[in-house]
């Protein structure tokens, strides 16, 4: 079975709600780190976009060994505490995984 790609993608309105949301983004992350290796999460990355004046936005990516890992990650995600309360604008994907070049 091919590995799944995720992709969160997320805007902000300032500066200061980017910055803030990744500081507890990644302290979310990393309370749950553990448990979603254990699920199957093979990788995950994160970026903030950059030479786009007045842009603010983030993008993490997590990639998962198989469709039943994405599954049962997904619920550990979605069932996290994350910063609901910090005000962006939300995009998620989900991709089969064709090619993967390691380098």
């Amino acid at each position: 079975m091919a590995a799944i790609m995720a992709t969160f993608t997320h805007d902000f309105a300032t500066k200061w709600e980017l910055e803030a949301h990744i500081r507890k983004d990644l302290e979310d992350f990393m309370k749950i780190k553990d448990q979603l290796i254990e699920l199957g999460l093979i990788g995950a990355e994160h970026g903030i976009m950059f030479n786009q004046k007045d842009k603010f936005r983030h993008m993490g990516v997590m990639r998962f060994k198989d469709a039943e890992a994405y599954k049962n990650c997904m619920e550990v995600i979605n069932g996290a505490d994350w910063d609901k309360e910090i005000s962006r604008v939300n995009r998620f994907e989900a991709f089969a995984v064709d090619f993967y070049l390691d380098i």
